[in-house]
């Protein structure tokens, strides 16, 4: 890097972090005005606009400032929050005072900050690392279109608000999703020809974003800690080649054996997994090693679902495939009704997708796994055939 382009880090990271304040203030007044109170929501947004640095006076004058309240009713409003029993922190409505923290001498912002510089290698953009928007310029190159310089954008400020807990994942995947299809993204391409609609590429991205930032920012909790040592995470229906769940590595192991680093290895695209240190002799190991062998074996048990048998990831990835064609044909009723298509395609295409749902309901229950209907509904598409009680 050049010394300009050093010196211009700073600068971009602040800019991160000012946007993302923007977005939590945004939020919590969208939350008051709404209710006329300040809701559990709210209360934890206020903590973390506390945690990334600012006075206890500056948020009390920005929530006024922003509501329109005047003095009284603000009180008002903190008086109320001061009598319940959840409220998170209560020196930011009862200490009045206007110290802030600079975001250099911040440590929790600079643990976020340093876990996005060493993610994106000094650009602090494309957090997600995506090759969403490229095309191939021939030689084994990729360039960027001008596109992508959007989609890179919606996928950086989703991560952000999800790593540093200011947004729940799935009202952080509804916003992306819908930022990116009102503006007119609503297929993302990619150079090596494969095509995925936004709803699917959003997740992808932002979830192996989130899972790459926090493995960063947990490395670097080992070094601090001067440790070598790491427990990966387990999870049910993960794929066959990732067996290591739940096992103690070092560093070097996680390369070699877990495959840190690869597209298809931990942290990679589509992993749930994740590293976290562990101290010898201090940590405790989430499962044992007995635990880990009785769970790898159910995760083989084979249940049977219209003469095809399926395993535990089998399973999963069956519900993923009934998921994506429910997003497509709730798509597909949205577009007969916005082009004004007779109302017996429409109904055609509804019962389409009642099929589809249906079907996933019963191959949950007997595959024995939970349904995840905000994977179909983040689309944000509304309900799509009214007068059903369990349909959106």
């Amino acid at each position: 890097m050049t010394t300009e382009e050093k010196r211009s880090l700073p600068i971009q990271i602040e800019k991160l972090f000012y946007e993302l304040q923007d977005r939590v203030f945004s939020d919590v007044v969208r939350r008051i005005n709404k209710t006329g109170k300040i809701t559990s929501t709210a209360d934890y947004q206020i903590n973390k606009l506390q945690i990334i640095g600012n006075s206890t006076e500056f948020i009390e004058n920005e929530i006024k400032r922003l509501t329109g309240m005047t003095d009284p009713e603000i009180w008002e409003l903190y008086d109320k929050v001061l009598e319940w029993e959840y409220v998170r922190n209560r020196d930011a409505y009862e200490q009045i005072n206007g110290n802030f923290v600079p975001l250099e001498e911040n440590e929790q912002v600079q643990q976020w900050a340093q876990a996005i510089i060493k993610q994106t290698q000094n650009e602090i953009k494309n957090i997600t690392q995506s090759l969403g928007m490229t095309v191939d310029i021939g030689g084994g190159k990729k360039a960027f279109t001008p596109l992508a310089e959007y989609y890179q954008k919606y996928l950086d400020r989703a991560c952000i608000d999800i790593v540093t807990g200011s947004f729940d994942y799935n009202t952080v995947l509804r916003r992306v999703i819908k930022e990116m299809t009102s503006s007119g993204l609503q297929t993302i391409d990619y150079a090596s020809g494969w095509k995925n609609r936004t709803p699917v590429a959003s997740r992808r991205a932002v979830m192996t974003g989130v899972s790459q930032l926090s493995a960063q920012i947990n490395q670097m909790v080992a070094e601090d800690l001067n440790i070598d040592t790491y427990e990966v995470t387990w999870h049910s229906g993960h794929r066959p080649d990732h067996w290591w769940g739940g096992q103690i590595y070092t560093y070097r192991e996680l390369q070699d054996i877990c495959h840190l680093g690869d597209v298809t290895g931990l942290c990679g695209a589509n992993c749930y997994h994740s590293y976290y240190a562990f101290i010898s002799g201090v940590s405790v190991r989430t499962y044992t090693d007995e635990q880990l062998a009785e769970m790898e074996e159910k995760e083989k048990e084979v249940h049977t679902w219209q003469g095809k048998e399926y395993n535990a990831y089998q399973a999963a990835q069956g519900q993923r495939q009934m998921e994506t064609k429910m997003r497509s044909q709730r798509a597909q009723v949205k577009q007969l009704k916005n082009g004004k298509a007779s109302e017996e395609d429409i109904l055609a295409a509804r019962i389409k997708y009642l099929n589809t749902l249906h079907q996933y309901q019963g191959f949950s229950k007997k595959m024995k796994l939970p349904e995840q209907m905000e994977r179909v509904y983040m689309d944000g598409l509304g309900r799509i055939a009214p007068g059903r009680k369990r349909v959106h």
